[in-house]
């Protein structure tokens, strides 16, 4: 997720040097700048009590340092105006859901259950391939 964010929405998928200590450097201030803002990211989704998927990455990342510029705190302004403004939208990821199994039922493996098994190759000939029969 922190590539695609670095490419698509930050637009920061070139080299601004040839030099490998500048590469570095780069590397790790885009990294550092993705980090923070999937922190953000996550931080509306949990104020406004919403899966992380309904807040618009692309939105927060064009008018986060703008609502930080008017001197608003960007998160309570995402939260309160989110919905409003449409950066808070029902995503159209389908969601799966797990069954809830009560702990009592539960039950722990047999003692000589086999978890794992031998390979079998079907006693394949590796070799190369004008081989064949």
């Amino acid at each position: 997720m922190a590539f695609n964010l670095v490419k698509t929405h930050l637009h920061l998928h070139l080299l601004w040097s040839s030099k490998t200590t500048v590469i570095v450097q780069q590397v790790w201030a885009v990294m550092i700048i993705a980090q923070i803002l999937q922190a953000l990211h996550m931080e509306i989704a949990g104020r406004a009590g919403v899966d992380p998927a309904e807040v618009s990455m692309a939105l927060m990342v064009k008018y986060l340092p703008y609502s930080a510029y008017l001197g608003h705190d960007p998160v309570t302004f995402f939260v309160e105006n989110g919905r409003a403004a449409h950066f808070i939208r029902p995503s159209r990821r389908i969601q799966r859901y797990a069954p809830t199994v009560p702990p009592d039922q539960i039950t722990p493996l047999p003692p000589d259950f086999t978890l794992s098994r031998t390979p079998r190759y079907a006693e394949r000939k590796c070799g190369r391939g004008d081989e064949r029969h």
